[in-house]
C-alpha cells in the first residue's frame, strides 16, 4: 500500500482572545459559586453543591482539551482515502473511502447539502488549508466529509479519482 500524499491538520495555539474569554468564564464561575456556597448553612449540600461544581468544571476543562489537541492526519494511498484523529496518544480511524467511492470534491462553498451522514474533519481557519467537500457513496447512500488541507492534496486526491 504506497502512499501518494500525506497531510495533518493540527490545530494552532490558543489565541490571547480565546484565553481571555476562558479567564472570564472560570473567575465568573468561580465567584458566582462562592457566592452561592456562602449563602447555604448546611454541610451536607454544600458539599453536594461544591462537587457538582467540580464535576461541571472539570467536564468543561476535558470538552476544551479534546477540541485544542485534535489532530487528523490524512493519508491518500492507491486505493483509499484515510483520515485518523489523535488526541494526546489517543489515535482512532475515523474515516476510510475508497478512491471508486469517491464522486465528488467540492469548495465547501460550492457543496449542496447530501442525503447521507455528513462528517466535519475541519478545524479553524489556517493559512494555506482550505475546506474542501469529498461527497462518496457508502450503502447507497451519498455521504460527504468535510476536510481541511492543502492545495497539493487535494490535486493528488482529485487525480487519483479523475475528476
Amino acid at each position: 500500500m504506497a502512499v501518494k500524499a500525506r497531510e495533518t491538520l493540527e490545530s494552532k495555539q490558543i489565541s490571547i482572545t480565546t484565553l481571555g474569554i476562558l479567564m472570564v468564564v472560570v473567575v465568573g464561575y468561580t465567584f458566582l459559586y462562592n457566592q452561592f456556597a456562602n449563602t447555604l448553612e448546611d454541610y451536607r449540600l454544600k458539599t453536594i453543591v461544591g462537587v457538582i461544581s467540580l464535576v461541571i468544571m472539570m467536564g468543561g476543562f476535558l470538552i476544551s482539551l479534546r477540541y485544542i489537541t485534535t489532530i487528523y492526519e490524512m493519508v491518500i494511498t492507491h486505493d483509499r482515502l484515510i483520515i485518523d484523529r489523535k488526541i494526546f496518544f489517543w489515535k482512532k480511524t475515523v474515516l476510510e473511502v475508497k478512491i471508486e467511492d469517491i464522486k465528488k470534491i467540492l469548495p465547501i462553498e460550492e457543496a449542496k447539502k447530501v442525503e447521507g451522514q455528513t462528517r466535519n474533519f475541519t478545524l479553524t481557519n489556517m493559512d494555506g488549508k482550505r475546506k474542501y467537500m469529498v461527497q462518496y457513496e457508502t450503502q447507497g447512500k451519498i455521504c460527504s466529509a468535510k476536510i481541511q488541507c492543502t492545495g497539493k492534496f487535494i490535486d493528488t486526491l482529485k487525480k487519483l479519482v479523475k475528476i
